[in-house]
């Protein structure tokens, strides 16, 4: 595993939600109670729990449109086949919003 930082690309949706985050009053608001030392820690701790509870309710979504049923119980009404087809549907799903 390599240690080397690199910059993402502008059309990252990461860095896409950051330029757009950056244009909220929250984060102005961070922004100024952080460049005072006595609230930096409080400063931060608000902005990690904002996102934190953004990417669970964004999970929790997400969790919630996968079909429990595998594949072989959706299509072929096999009962009880296993869980696979939906945890291959969830990690497709989950890839395909990074």
């Amino acid at each position: 595993m390599s240690d080397v930082m690199e910059a993402l690309p502008k059309d990252h949706p990461l860095m896409v939600a950051w330029e757009t985050y950056k244009e909220t009053d929250d984060y102005a608001n961070s922004r100024k109670w952080a460049a005072t030392p006595e609230y930096l820690e409080g400063s931060m701790w608000g902005s990690f729990m904002a996102g934190f509870i953004a990417a669970t309710e964004r999970a929790a979504s997400l969790h919630e449109s996968v079909d429990p049923a595998s594949d072989e119980e959706r299509q072929n009404k096999v009962p009880g086949a296993g869980a696979m087809g939906a945890v291959i549907q969830y990690r497709d799903m989950i890839r395909a919003r990074r």
